[in-house]
């Protein structure tokens, strides 16, 4: 029987309800028969929930998935029945299986597990599109990364400090920052400090970080600004904290490039989907983020889920397992 979480109004995660529904039909020109065998939890999932993102209701719940292709519609050549594929954003992945568009997929290598790649695609994608779009990161600089020891932060601090960058990174509890250390990061400050900025600069000689990669918003933003040097590169990603309010004048004055990119705008299109899931890929395979083990559990418990992510009581990723 296939299963499928719904929400039909917005709100607490208890809004989510595990329904049964019909069998799969038959995939359609283009599409494809997808059958779970993980799906991804990302904080994103919980602004659609709550009514932070408006949305269409009755929704569908969740964004990501990792599955085996079970038949294929016409047109669709990329993948075949058997084959295992992710994608990274495309409502209903809160399911036992699916019709999903073909365009949407994108084969997984045989060396990445399906629970792996389920917690790491679409935060892996976002890292990418931080570390290789929105700023082409350059070996010697110095970040500052917010949120390190959060699903997609954790990903960016491992991954510019493999590409050469000095990183500062900053966390919200001492266990947290064990955590981060433990991978090799040097400097890990406490994000909620009233004296961070100067302690970023110190870090740097004195000087203002080369970028800011902000994923906490409205707590942390007025110290992202006095961290960063002027003509430094502001990237605006997350708002687990509220969004913050933007002094564009200040910005401009100091010749601060900022920018609120969406992972969509980098790869929204199939070349550079392709082309930064390979690299993401081979990451994965030379061991940049070391172990993945993300937090389980079973589809009809992705209240909980949600509720553990409200309550900050994750870090790393979670994954439900259908």
């Amino acid at each position: 029987m296939n299963q499928q979480i719904r929400i039909i109004e917005t709100g607490q995660p208890s809004v989510m309800r595990l329904e049964a529904t019909p069998a799969i039909g038959r995939p359609g020109r283009g599409q494809v028969h997808l059958r779970h065998e993980a799906i991804g939890v990302n904080f994103v999932d919980t602004l659609f929930r709550s009514g932070a993102f408006n949305v269409p209701l009755p929704l569908a719940m969740g964004v990501e998935g990792v599955g085996e292709v079970v038949a294929v519609g016409e047109g669709v050549t990329h993948v075949q029945p058997g084959d295992r594929a992710a994608y990274f954003f495309s409502f209903g992945a809160y399911s036992s299986e699916r019709l999903i568009e073909a365009q949407h997929l994108v084969k997984l290598p045989r060396e990445i597990a399906s629970d792996t790649a389920a917690a790491t695609f679409t935060k892996g994608l976002t890292a990418w599109m931080m570390l290789f779009g929105a700023h082409r990161l350059q070996p010697g600089e110095t970040v500052l990364v917010h949120a390190a020891a959060g699903g997609v932060g954790s990903m960016v601090v491992r991954w510019a400090r493999s590409l050469g960058a000095n990183v500062i990174a900053t966390v919200g509890s001492a266990d947290k920052a064990a955590l981060v250390r433990s991978w090799g990061i040097e400097h890990v400050l406490d994000s909620g400090d009233a004296q961070l900025a100067g302690k970023v600069r110190a870090l740097n000689g004195g000087r203002g970080v080369d970028v800011v990669y902000e994923l906490v918003g409205k707590t942390t933003f007025a110290q992202s600004l006095r961290a960063l040097r002027d003509g430094g590169h502001l990237v605006h990603v997350g708002n687990a904290s509220g969004n913050p309010a933007v002094d564009k004048a200040e910005l401009s004055e100091r010749g601060i490039r900022y920018v609120q990119p969406s992972t969509g705008q980098y790869v929204g299109e199939r070349r550079e989907l392709e082309r930064a899931s390979a690299t993401l890929f081979a990451a994965m395979k030379d061991g940049v983020f070391g172990e993945v083990a993300p937090t389980r559990y079973r589809l009809q418990d992705a209240v909980l889920a949600h509720e553990d992510i409200a309550a900050r009581r994750l870090s790393g990723a979670a994954i439900l397992l259908p």
